[in-house]
């Protein structure tokens, strides 16, 4: 397995594992994913991704793939996950928009 980043406009969103390179786009460009980074929010409050942007998929840095492998230990240690395949962290903090009331659920 090898570790894999998604990035947006020179900078690091999200890391993840695949088998292979050809596997790591095709995980940047699944429908879900794409969903994802346009709802949750980065600290400035504006969406990861403005749904335009070209997403680049790169190999971890040394410090993010030791970012994501010990947050990945850290989960199968505590039962939340077995499959590497499985587990992405985002790189940025993100935090999800509130209801259209203002609170959040």
């Amino acid at each position: 397995m090898t570790i894999f980043v998604a990035e947006i406009n020179g900078r690091g969103i999200v890391a993840f594992s695949q088998p292979s390179p050809e596997d790591a786009l095709a995980w940047a460009d699944d429908e879900d994913f794409r969903s994802d980074i346009v709802f949750l929010e980065g600290e400035d409050g504006r969406p990861l991704w403005d749904g335009r942007a070209e997403i680049f998929v790169r190999e971890a840095d040394p410090e993010e793939a030791e970012r994501w492998t010990v947050s990945f230990t850290d989960a199968m240690h505590d039962g939340e996950v077995e499959d590497a395949d499985d587990w992405v962290i985002y790189l940025v903090p993100v935090t999800e928009p509130p209801d259209d009331d203002g609170y959040d659920e």
